[in-house]
């Protein structure tokens, strides 16, 4: 766009084409923007004749979560209550991509409440793996992770709590990012962190959720893309203190890479656990992808773990397990244990947030899994009576689906998913999750570039067709 090979007009009238093309079999995009993004990319165009550029995203074709309010959309949830709510303000992150000169061409496809490992609901239908039809995107950003891999836009804003940025990611083959919790505001994220008896504050032509600090215990939001170029310019937009606190004096910048040569990187990687196995195709993949780093130069641990004992591993298990069935963002009144536990859990995720801390003073980042097995077949089981199966691996639970992804979310920590090749069996995309210490988000991600330069199936591959 900037070297005009291409004007904003036609590159989002491009992408409004492969929608109206493609999504009809995968169901990605589902709150379509169209008319509204070809008359901000003439303006966009405008601008740029007049030699204005708006932001690192000029005339850049996104789409962004349907959860995230998007002022005169849908912004619903998919929760039955809200069916009919248009927002009538901006989202903090969606008006900080649009800021930078990002075009909004539509919304992406969740589960109700934001709340399933699937992507469908019954306002907008089910969202396909593009990979493989018969199989679930993930979620509960899946829409976003499925419309990012089939082409349909070049940037997405997802939102994670247990894994809905990474485990999309991670299924349908595209790099994702969770923030350090701090990082990834949810202001304007319906449900979770939208205070409707406040007005929304006036800027410009629009209003922006300018709530005070507000922050869901686990949530975050955060970028995805097709490449660690993107999630890295994407975080510098969104990273920035929130409204409130920048107006306090906070500021913040986002700490350099501990490591920018693949030589100088410490590695510890914890590929396979006994208590909640990962499928042996993806394992073998992930095997690869670190002995990759290993043959560039990394030194590469496969014995070091955060947590000093099989003792303090099984807590730690049990604390994933508690926060994963307590941080819905249905509210209060979906707690499935009394405060008093939950209070009690609080301080051994801090005697966690202390392992890790301790776990990073010797290692750059963790490799693991981001979920036991690669994308799942669609199901109606409810989520709690689900179990789920993998090559050369026992049938688990669906509480332990989590597990990888809760590991990092509860210490606050920031995880980068990027792809490591696809399985051989079934053909199905997989990555790594990258987990770095707290606000090292940049690590995470140069890491995920260190393995797109040497690992060959580090990369975004289309889908068939």
């Amino acid at each position: 766009v900037r070297a005009g090979v291409v004007s904003c007009t036609e590159l989002v009238q491009e992408h409004i084409d492969r929608i109206e093309r493609l999504d009809t079999a995968i169901n990605a995009v589902v709150v379509r923007r169209f008319a509204a993004a070809r008359e901000r990319a003439r303006a966009a165009d405008e601008a740029l004749a007049r030699r204005e550029v708006w932001g690192p995203l000029h005339g850049v074709p996104v789409t962004v979560k349907e959860a995230f309010m998007l002022k005169g959309a849908p912004s619903t949830s998919a929760i039955p209550e809200l069916s009919d709510y248009v927002a009538d303000a901006n989202a903090l992150n969606v008006q900080r991509y649009l800021d930078a000169g990002a075009i909004i061409i539509g919304k992406t496809n969740l589960p109700p409440y934001c709340e399933d490992y699937q992507s469908a609901n019954p306002k907008y239908g089910r969202t396909n793996n593009p990979f493989d039809l018969s199989r679930t995107p993930g979620g509960s950003s899946g829409g976003s992770a499925a419309a990012l891999a089939c082409g349909f836009a070049a940037l997405e804003l997802g939102s994670d709590t247990g894994g809905s940025i990474r485990t999309p990611a991670h299924w349908c083959g595209v790099f994702g990012h969770r923030p350090s919790y701090g990082l990834g505001h949810i202001h304007g994220h319906v449900p979770g962190a939208t205070h409707r008896a406040l007005e929304p504050k006036p800027r410009g032509a629009v209003f922006v959720r300018g709530d005070p600090s507000f922050h869901h215990d686990v949530a975050v939001s955060g970028p995805m893309a097709r490449c660690c170029a993107d999630l890295e310019l994407a975080m510098r937009i969104i990273a920035p203190p929130e409204p409130v606190m920048a107006q306090s004096g906070w500021t913040f910048a986002l700490p350099p890479p501990r490591a920018t040569d693949v030589r100088a990187l410490r590695a510890a990687a914890w590929l396979d656990f006994e208590a909640v196995p990962t499928d042996r195709e993806y394992l073998a993949l992930l095997q690869a992808a670190a002995e990759s780093l290993q043959r560039a130069g990394a030194h590469v641990d496969f014995a070091a773990r955060p947590f000093r004992s099989d003792e303090d591993t099984a807590k730690m298990r049990e604390v994933c397990r508690l926060t994963s069935r307590n941080c819905s963002l249905r509210g209060a009144a979906a707690s499935a244990i009394p405060h008093k536990a939950w209070m009690a859990n609080e301080v051994r995720r801090n005697y966690m947030k202390e392992s890790w801390a301790r776990f990073f003073e010797k290692f750059d980042v963790l490799l693991c899994p981001v979920t036991p097995v690669p994308a799942v077949p669609h199901t109606e089981v409810p989520n709690l009576e689900r179990a789920h199966s993998g090559i050369g691996i026992p049938d688990f639970p669906d509480l332990d689906m989590g597990f990888w992804n809760i590991l990092p979310s509860v210490a606050d920590l920031p995880a980068t998913v990027v792809p490591v090749g696809f399985t051989a069996t079934h053909g199905l995309p997989c990555g790594v999750q990258i987990v770095a210490g707290n606000f090292q988000d940049l690590t995470s991600i140069e890491v995920g570039r260190m393995l797109e330069q040497c690992n060959p199936l580090t990369r975004y591959v289309p889908p068939p067709g």
